[in-house]
């Protein structure tokens, strides 16, 4: 039963350095050298092209700004609005349902706000 399990033990010895030299070896195969480096461009090849990802990212950019600039200005006029309306009502006196539908439009505004600043 002893001798079994030795000779058991010595053949999953042979197995695992087995394998371990062999793993080592086709790691070695897999090292890969530098890639050659891309082929620079022709100095008259500086121009691009209308459907350039880039030159349509920037356009992207520029609405994204002047929707970002519209936005800021609308809650800027509702905030001074609200801020005249407030002015106007005494603490003692029970707020009115045109400053709380204020208050939402505002705060809607910056959350649009917020995610144009995302972009």
């Amino acid at each position: 039963m002893m001798e079994l399990r030795r000779s058991f033990l010595r053949l999953l010895a042979l197995g695992l350095a087995g394998t371990v030299s062999g793993r080592s070896f086709a790691f070695q195969e897999k090292r890969r050298s530098m890639p050659e480096p891309p082929t620079p461009a022709a100095p008259g090849e500086t121009k691009r092209e209308p459907g350039d990802p880039q030159s349509s990212q920037r356009a992207m950019l520029k609405l994204n700004e002047k929707e970002f600039r519209e936005s800021l200005g609308h809650l800027y006029d509702r905030v001074r609005d609200l801020k005249q309306d407030l002015d106007s009502v005494h603490t003692a006196d029970i707020f009115s349902v045109k400053l709380y539908k204020q208050t939402d439009e505002i705060e809607h505004l910056a959350k649009r706000l917020k995610s144009l600043a995302r972009m």
